[in-house]
C-alpha cells in the first residue's frame, strides 16, 4: 500500500514537471499585447512612481506586470510555474495522487474558451492579476482544506506566520477576489467554530489580515471615482433597483462567461451529477424520485444546448434576442441549481456535501461584485471556473474511492482527450512564436528599407491571444513604436488578414 503511494506520488511529481514545461514553452511563444506595451515602458513606470494613485488598488498585480513586461526570463518562468500550478494545487486539495484524475485536471483547464485562454494566460496583464489572485485563492484553500475532515486541524506557527503576507497579499489583484477572500476567511472560522467548537489562529491571522489588504485596495482614489460616476472606463449603474441590475446583468452576459460558454466542463458536470443520482438515490420516497427524474432531464439537456442548438443548428428560442438571452439565463441558472440541490438533496456524507457545496457556492459569490461594476470579460471568471473544476475533482476522488466509477476504463479516453489538447495548444502558439518572429523581422525590414508606412501582419491564431492587432491610430500603437524602438515619424499600417 505504501509502495503504491510512493510510485502514485512520484508519477503525479513527473506529471507535474511535464505540465510545468509544458506551460514555460507556451510562454515563451507567447509575445506581448494590448496593454503590455504600455505597461512595458516608461508610462508604466510613472504609475508606479505615483503610486498608481487613482489607477486602481490591484498594487501587486500592477508590480508584477511592470516586472514580467521588463524581464522577459522572469515572465516566461513565473507564466510556466503559474501556470502548471492552476493544474496541480487542485489535486493537493482534493487529496489525489491518481494520475488519471491529474489529467482530468489539465484536462479542463485546457477546456476553458478561446476568450479566457486569451485574457489570462496569454496576456501579460490579465495573467498578472486574475491567475495570481487564483493561485493566492488555491494556496489558502490547501492550507484550510483540512477545515473538511474529521479530525481537528492543526497550523504550525510558521502557517500562522505565512497568514499575514498570504492574506494582505492576496487583497492586491483584482476587486472581486477581494472581496471574496473575506468572505471565505469567515466562512472558515465559523464553519470551524461550529465543527470543532474551536477558533484557530490561522484562521483569524488570516481574515485580519485579508481585511487590511481589502483597506489598502479600496484606499486607492479609483474606486471614489468609480463610485461618484467620475470614471470614463468602470461604472456602477444607479438607475437601476438592486435586484432589478442583478437581473439585468445575468441575463444579458454574466450567464454565458459563467456557466453557458464552458462547453465541457458542463458536460463533466452533468455526467458526473448523473452518476451520483443513479448510484446514490435509491430507495427514495415519492416526492426525491421525481426531482431525482426532473434533475437527469436537465442535467442530460443543458450541455448539449450550446453545442447543437446555438452552435450546430444556429436555432434561437425566441426570434428577440433579448427574451432569447432571458431564456438562456433562466436554463442556465437551473442547471446551476441542479447541480447544487443535487449535492444537497441526494448526498449523504455531510462533511463532503459542505466541501462541495462550498466550491459550487463559491464559483458563483467570487463572480458577485460583477453584478455592480461594469465592464467585465472573460477573464474575470476563471476564478469561478477553477471553483468548477475544484468541485469535479473532489467529487471524481469520492466517486473512484466509493467504487462508484471505475476509473480504469476512464483513464485512456481522459488521458487521450487531455494529450491531444496538449499537442493542440503547443503547435497553435509555435505557429503564433513563428508569425510573431515574421511579424517583426518584416518591420525592422520595412524601416531600414526608409519607408515611412510600416505595413504590421496580423499574428496567426490570433484568437487566443489578447487583443494582438493594433489599433491605429491610437495612444496603444504610439507605445507599440516605443517598446520596440522604432522611428516615432513612421506611420503604422495594419495588412489585410
Amino acid at each position: 500500500m505504501i509502495n503504491s503511494m510512493k510510485k502514485d506520488s512520484f508519477k503525479i511529481g513527473i506529471f507535474s514537471l511535464v505540465i510545468f514545461l509544458f506551460y514555460l514553452y507556451l510562454s515563451y511563444c507567447t509575445p506581448l499585447t494590448h496593454d503590455d506595451w504600455t505597461w512595458g515602458i516608461e508610462h508604466g513606470m510613472n504609475r508606479f512612481y505615483d503610486g498608481f494613485k487613482d489607477y486602481n488598488g490591484r498594487y501587486f498585480g500592477n508590480f508584477c506586470e511592470l516586472i514580467i513586461t521588463r524581464i522577459d526570463w522572469f515572465r516566461i518562468l513565473i507564466m510556466g510555474v503559474f501556470g502548471a500550478a492552476i493544474v496541480v494545487l487542485p489535486l493537493l486539495i482534493v487529496k489525489t495522487t491518481k494520475l488519471t484524475i491529474a489529467f482530468l485536471s489539465l484536462l479542463l483547464m485546457l477546456s476553458v474558451s478561446s476568450d479566457m485562454f486569451s485574457s489570462t494566460f496569454a496576456w501579460a496583464a490579465g495573467f498578472a492579476n486574475y491567475n495570481t489572485a487564483t493561485i493566492c485563492i488555491l494556496v489558502y484553500l490547501l492550507i484550510v482544506k483540512n477545515i473538511f475532515y474529521e479530525k481537528r486541524p492543526s497550523y504550525s506557527m510558521w502557517l500562522i506566520i505565512f497568514a499575514i503576507p498570504l492574506g494582505i497579499g492576496s487583497q492586491l489583484f483584482v476587486e472581486h477576489a477581494t472581496i471574496y477572500n473575506i468572505f471565505t476567511g469567515s466562512f472558515v472560522i465559523i464553519y470551524s467554530f461550529m465543527k470543532f467548537r474551536k477558533i484557530f489562529y490561522f484562521h483569524v491571522t488570516y481574515l485580519i489580515s485579508a481585511f487590511i489588504g481589502a483597506i489598502i485596495m479600496f484606499s486607492n482614489g479609483a474606486y471614489v471615482r468609480i463610485f461618484t460616476g467620475a470614471d470614463n472606463y468602470r461604472t456602477i449603474d444607479t438607475d437601476m433597483g438592486f435586484f432589478e441590475k442583478i437581473y439585468s446583468i445575468f441575463s444579458s452576459n454574466m450567464y454565458k462567461y459563467l456557466i453557458m460558454n464552458n462547453i465541457f466542463l458542463n458536460f463533466v458536470l452533468a455526467m458526473f451529477c448523473i452518476f451520483l443520482l443513479v448510484k446514490i438515490g435509491t430507495n427514495l420516497v415519492t416526492w426525491k424520485i421525481w426531482v431525482k427524474n426532473i434533475f437527469m432531464v436537465i442535467l442530460l439537456i443543458y450541455p448539449f444546448y450550446q453545442p447543437i442548438v446555438v452552435d450546430r443548428m444556429q436555432l434561437s428560442i425566441f426570434s428577440d434576442v433579448a427574451k432569447n438571452s432571458e431564456f438562456e439565463a433562466w436554463l442556465s441558472l437551473l442547471f446551476y441549481l441542479t447541480i447544487l440541490f443535487t449535492i444537497i438533496l441526494f448526498f449523504k456524507k455531510s462533511s463532503l456535501k459542505v466541501e462541495l457545496s462550498f466550491y459550487l457556492i463559491s464559483a458563483v459569490f467570487v463572480a458577485s461584485p460583477l453584478f455592480f461594476v461594469t465592464p467585465f470579460g472573460s477573464r474575470c471568471f476563471i476564478i469561478s471556473y477553477v471553483f468548477f473544476v475544484l468541485f469535479i475533482l473532489r467529487l471524481f476522488v469520492y466517486l473512484v474511492d466509493e467504487k462508484i466509477i471505475d476509473l480504469k476504463p476512464l483513464t485512456i479516453p481522459i488521458v487521450t482527450l487531455a494529450l491531444c489538447l496538449l499537442v493542440a495548444y503547443s503547435i497553435i502558439f509555435t505557429q503564433i512564436k513563428i508569425s510573431d518572429n515574421d511579424r517583426m523581422n518584416s518591420i525592422y525590414k520595412q524601416v531600414s528599407d526608409g519607408k515611412k508606412v510600416v505595413t504590421v501582419k496580423p499574428l496567426k491564431n490570433n484568437k487566443f491571444l489578447w487583443h494582438s492587432e493594433l489599433i491605429i491610430p491610437s495612444g496603444q500603437a504610439d507605445n507599440f513604436k516605443i517598446y520596440f524602438n522604432l522611428p516615432k515619424d513612421i506611420e503604422l499600417k495594419n495588412a489585410p488578414e
